[in-house]
C-alpha cells in the first residue's frame, strides 16, 4: 500500500530546499567577498557554488522516484540515491576542505552563527508528525526525527545569537549544539533505514524503511536537505574549535552589501 502524503507536504518541502539552497548560495556569496579573494577565484567560489547547489538540487528532483522503493512483500527498502547523495556530498565537501586552501579561506570567512541560524530549516522535521499521525511514517523513526529536528531547528537562532555576542560559554553551548544536531541526523538515517536498530540489537529483524522517504517529495529530505544539514555539522564544528581564525575575515563577511568596495567583483 502506497503511503499517503497530503497535499501541502510538496509546496512545503520544495520551498524548504529551495530557501536552503538559496541561503547557503547567499553565504558563499559574501565569503568570497570578505575572503579577500583575487577577482577570478571569487567568480569561480561564486560560480562553482551556486552550480553545485543547483545541481544536486536539480538532480535530486530528477531522480526521485514518483512510487515509494518497495520489496516484492511491499516493505520499503532503501534506494541507491540514499548513500549515492549523501557519500558523494560528503566527499565534495570534506574534500574541498582538505584540499583547496582557497575554500578554506571562503569557510573561515563565514562568521561561526551563520553556520549555525541556518539550520533553523530543521523545523521542516516538524512534517513527520502529521504524517505519523496518517499513518504514512512508522513511529520508530517518525517521532525522535521529529523532535530531534524542531530541537535544533527552534535552538539554532538563540545558539547562533549567543556565539555572535560572544557570550559566557556560547563556544561550548556551540559544540553541545553541533554534536546534538549531528548525532540527530545520523540517528535519523539509521532509524529511517533499519540500520540502527539492527546495530543496536543484533539478531532482530530490522523494520522495513520508512517508505514515505524514498518518494517525492519527501525523498529530497535524505537526499539533500540531510547531508547538507551533516556539511554544516562538521563545517561549524571545525569553525568553533579554530575561534579565533579568520576573525578578521568574519569582520568583513558583516560589512558586505554596506562598504561598495567589497560589493565590487
Amino acid at each position: 500500500m502506497q503511503p499517503i502524503i497530503p497535499w501541502y507536504v510538496v509546496p512545503v518541502v520544495l520551498a524548504m530546499v529551495i530557501a536552503l539552497a538559496a541561503w547557503l548560495s547567499r553565504l558563499v556569496y559574501r565569503a568570497a567577498a570578505a575572503a579577500e579573494l583575487d577577482p577570478a577565484s571569487r567568480r569561480r567560489v561564486r560560480l562553482g557554488a551556486g552550480l553545485f547547489f543547483v545541481g544536486w538540487l536539480f538532480l535530486a528532483i530528477l531522480l526521485a522516484r514518483s512510487t515509494p522503493a518497495t520489496d516484492a512483500a511491499g516493505n520499503g527498502i532503501v534506494p541507491l540515491s540514499f548513500p549515492l547523495f549523501l557519500g558523494g556530498s560528503l566527499i565534495v565537501a570534506i574534500g574541498l576542505l582538505a584540499f583547496s586552501p582557497t575554500w578554506r579561506r571562503v569557510v573561515d570567512a563565514v562568521p561561526a552563527e551563520s553556520l549555525i541560524s541556518v539550520q533553523i530549516y530543521r523545523l521542516i522535521g516538524g512534517i513527520f508528525l502529521p504524517l505519523y499521525a496518517i499513518g504514512s511514517l512508522p513511529r520508530h523513526f517518525a517521532l525522535p526525527s521529529a523532535y530531534g529536528d524542531i530541537a535544533v531547528g527552534l535552538a539554532a537562532p538563540f545558539v547562533a545569537m549567543a556565539v555572535g555576542k560572544s557570550l559566557r560559554s556560547a563556544r561550548a553551548l556551540a559544540l553541545g549544539w553541533n554534536v546534538f544536531g549531528f548525532l540527530d541526523l545520523l540517528t535519523a538515517v539509521g532509524l529511517g533505514t533499519g540500520y540502527l536498530i539492527v546495530l543496536l540489537r543484533p539478531g532482530l529483524e530490522a523494520p522495513p524503511t520508512a517508505a514515505a522517504m524514498t518518494f517525492f517529495p519527501l525523498v529530497l529530505i535524505p537526499t539533500f536537505a540531510v547531508p547538507l544539514g551533516i556539511i554544516l555539522h562538521i563545517y561549524s564544528i571545525r569553525r568553533t574549535l579554530r575561534s579565533e581564525a579568520g576573525e578578521g575575515a568574519t569582520h568583513r563577511f558583516r560589512s558586505v552589501g554596506v562598504d561598495p568596495s567589497l560589493r565590487s567583483g
